[in-house]
């Protein structure tokens, strides 16, 4: 059907209202000019984030460039052009901060979980995961490095911690399990070899990306990181099924 024959998509507007592509409400950036003298809080006003969600991203940033010991709330007021006042009015101290922090990277891992592991689990899916956990760990560096760093301590101390860690084991049994559901993987019938097929591919895997953040610059970290990524997946080779190898020699062959 020729084009003009179609009803017109534009819609109604009362008369006298200008359509939005035909004036700038009075105070709108959109389009203008960067101003040199623009402070993170006046960007992110005009973005709509909240001081709140401001101050965590702010920290974290910070966080990841001096580490949680050389924090302080004075460093943060300053980058943010605040007063010290203004950030205890949301947060307290600084460790309420660090934790407000750690949720957030807990909720994105949530998020991150829900979307890849699924039902339909394979291992690229898995070294996505692992992939993608690992940057993000990266991206939240200096308090992910805080909670990881002495982690009989924080398992003794800290219940929430424990619990997520045990989450975390469940997690990956289950993608164990439901690798051997979909033809990549055998089960691995004794408890202990899996439970040390956890630890080895896991744990190891969280001092490796450590190990990455120290060693390459920014601009080789994620090839870094792949290769260490499918080093994890290495330690599940004795119970992949031939589609299983399959899949992880297109994975191996990727990053070499």
């Amino acid at each position: 059907m020729p084009s003009q024959d179609l009803p017109s998509s534009q819609p109604k507007r009362r008369p006298g209202r200008p359509r939005k592509n035909e004036t700038q409400p009075q105070g709108s950036h959109v389009g203008a000019p960067i101003d040199p003298t623009d402070t993170p809080r006046t960007v992110a006003k005009r973005a709509g984030t909240s001081t709140r969600e401001l101050i965590i991203t702010s920290a974290n940033e910070i966080i990841n460039r001096t580490g949680v010991v050389d924090f302080r709330i004075e460093m943060l007021a300053n980058a943010l052009s605040l007063s010290p006042g203004n950030i205890t009015y949301h947060f307290s101290r600084k460790e309420e901060i660090i934790s407000a922090i750690w949720d957030e990277y807990l909720a994105v891992l949530k998020d991150t979980t829900t979307e890849i592991i699924t039902p339909l689990l394979d291992l690229k899916q898995l070294f996505l995961f692992f992939r993608t956990v690992a940057l993000k760990a990266v991206h939240y560096a200096g308090v992910t490095s805080y909670y990881f760093g002495d982690m009989g301590s924080l398992l003794r101390e800290n219940e929430t911690f424990r619990r997520q860690i045990e989450r975390g084991r469940e997690l990956i049994f289950a993608s164990y399990d439901t690798l051997n559901q979909n033809g990549y993987m055998n089960p691995i019938p004794d408890p202990k070899i899996k439970q040390l097929t956890f630890e080895s591919q896991v744990l190891t895997l969280r001092w490796w990306i450590n190990h990455a953040q120290t060693r390459y610059p920014d601009c080789e970290l994620s090839v870094a990181t792949d290769r260490y990524i499918a080093l994890s997946l290495l330690q599940l080779l004795p119970y992949l099924t031939e589609a299983g190898k399959e899949q992880f020699d297109s994975i191996a062959n990727l990053i070499k």
